[in-house]
Parts: C-alpha cells; sequence; structure tokens
C-alpha cells in the first residue's frame, strides 16, 4: 500500500470512528427518551442518525474503494 493510500485510508477511518461514536452517542439519547415514555423526544432524537448513518456509509465505501483501486494501479492490473 502507497504511503498516499495509507494516509487517505487513516483520515477516513478517523472520520468514520467519529460519525460511529456520535450515532452511538444519539442512540443512547433516544433509548433514554424511550426509557422515560418519551416517545416522541425518542424519535426526534433519532431523526438526524438517518444522514448520519448514511455519512458512515459513504465514508465506509470510500475506504473500500481506495483499497481496491489503489492510486497507480489500473483497473486492468
Amino acid at each position: 500500500m502507497s504511503t498516499s493510500t495509507n494516509k487517505a485510508i487513516a483520515a477516513l477511518l478517523a472520520e468514520l470512528d467519529q460519525r460511529i461514536v456520535a450515532a452511538s452517542v444519539t442512540l443512547r439519547a433516544a433509548m433514554t427518551a424511550n426509557a422515560e415514555r418519551k416517545q416522541n423526544q425518542c424519535i426526534g432524537t433519532l431523526l438526524p442518525l438517518e444522514r448520519d448513518l448514511e455519512t458512515a456509509l459513504a465514508l465506509y465505501r470510500a475506504i473500500i474503494a481506495i483499497h481496491r483501486n489503489p492510486v497507480g494501479q489500473s483497473e486492468s492490473g
């Protein structure tokens, strides 16, 4: 793996980690609201999670794409 590929993957992994941790915090807040029988608050808390999870998935897909197609390699090999 080239240095540039390694650095790119490392940066994306760090961002993915932050997104997943933030999603976990959001989920726990929703769980707390639900445990307190505050269903509307629970759902309202969860709504931004959809966007965050889509972003996390995009980061994951970027990591896999970079791994599969490193800089300097053509698709024909």
